[in-house]
């Protein structure tokens, strides 16, 4: 699923295309990824309307109409890519070991493409999503903060002041492990799998620990860990390992970075460790077993 720093790398790319242009048509091809409307009334609601800023909420994608906010959550396949005018498309695709059709470049529309957006001059914004678990909705005027599925999330990551959060917003009574607490929306909003373990591991902390059993210098030294690894991820244009893609249709390279994310047996880059898998929060966890001391986990609060 694109996390935070695969979000604001396709924020940033499309930002210089499309602000600024006028919707001339907007084509849903798949009305169940539209949520609160009738799809029926959609192209009508977005014809005519200027983007006047995009922007990052989490893991969402947020455009600032004339007169209300596009949001879509690209789920777990979601492509968004910007088709420009005198673009030739790229028919072909390349079938992975899976069956799955990944396209080359920015994508062509197939069945896929759920969601094109015309800006007019035939510039396109495409929104591709194999698995469909995306989302679309439009939230009247300058509303978006206040939609339910926006108002719950915490605080953003990159902008933490860490001192200040860790005395107003920390649970440190929780006894459930700190790899369910970076998943959690609610505390830091875009963090997932990826760098949840790539926090974990520059921290030095087993994933399992309970967030209770921090003490106040592991805790700062797990969210500076959050920061700087979400901001690796941005320097490298995100994590591509399976469908992410940036809105010219390239792969991001982060995934040639990663310490321990989908490393499981493969030798520490630190210490040569194995390293090792398991399921924490029901999700696939990997860790060193030296770098990342077990004890931590066991330690009695």
């Amino acid at each position: 699923m694109p996390e935070l720093p695969e979000v604001e790398t396709i924020v940033r790319m499309l930002l210089p295309n499309v602000e600024g242009k006028r919707i001339e048509t907007a084509e849903l091809r798949l009305g169940r990824m539209l949520l609160d409307m009738d799809p029926g009334n959609f192209s009508a609601a977005l014809k005519g309307q200027s983007i006047d800023r995009i922007l990052r909420r989490g893991k969402y994608i947020v455009m600032e109409l004339t007169e209300c906010a596009l949001v879509i959550h690209l789920g777990m396949t979601g492509q968004l890519t910007f088709s420009p005018a005198d673009y030739v498309e790229n028919a072909g695709f390349v079938r992975t070991v899976t069956g799955m059709q990944k396209p080359k470049g920015v994508h062509p529309v197939d069945k896929h493409t759920h969601l094109i957006l015309w800006l007019g001059n035939g510039e396109r914004i495409l929104f591709r999503d194999p698995r469909t678990f995306g989302k679309i909705f439009l939230v009247p005027a300058r509303e978006w903060p206040k939609h339910p599925r926006l108002s719950i999330l915490g605080e953003e990551p990159l902008q933490l002041r860490i001192k200040p959060f860790l005395e107003t917003r920390f649970p440190a009574a929780s006894a459930r492990p700190v790899k369910a607490l970076l998943l959690d929306q609610s505390f830091l909003a875009g963090v997932g799998n990826i760098y949840a373990d790539e926090a974990l591991f520059r921290s030095g902390i087993h994933p399992q620990t309970p967030v209770r059993n921090l003490k106040e210098p592991e805790r700062v030294r797990l969210l500076e860990a959050v920061k700087e690894v979400l901001r690796k991820g941005i320097r490298n244009s995100g994590t591509s390992f399976s469908d992410y893609r940036k809105p010219d249709g390239t792969a991001g390279s982060n995934q040639e970075k990663l310490q321990v994310y989908g490393r499981g047996g493969e030798p520490c880059r630190k210490c040569r460790t194995p390293l090792r898998k398991s399921l924490v929060a029901q999700r696939g966890t990997v860790h060193c077993p030296v770098c990342q001391a077990k004890s931590a986990a066991r330690r009695k609060s």
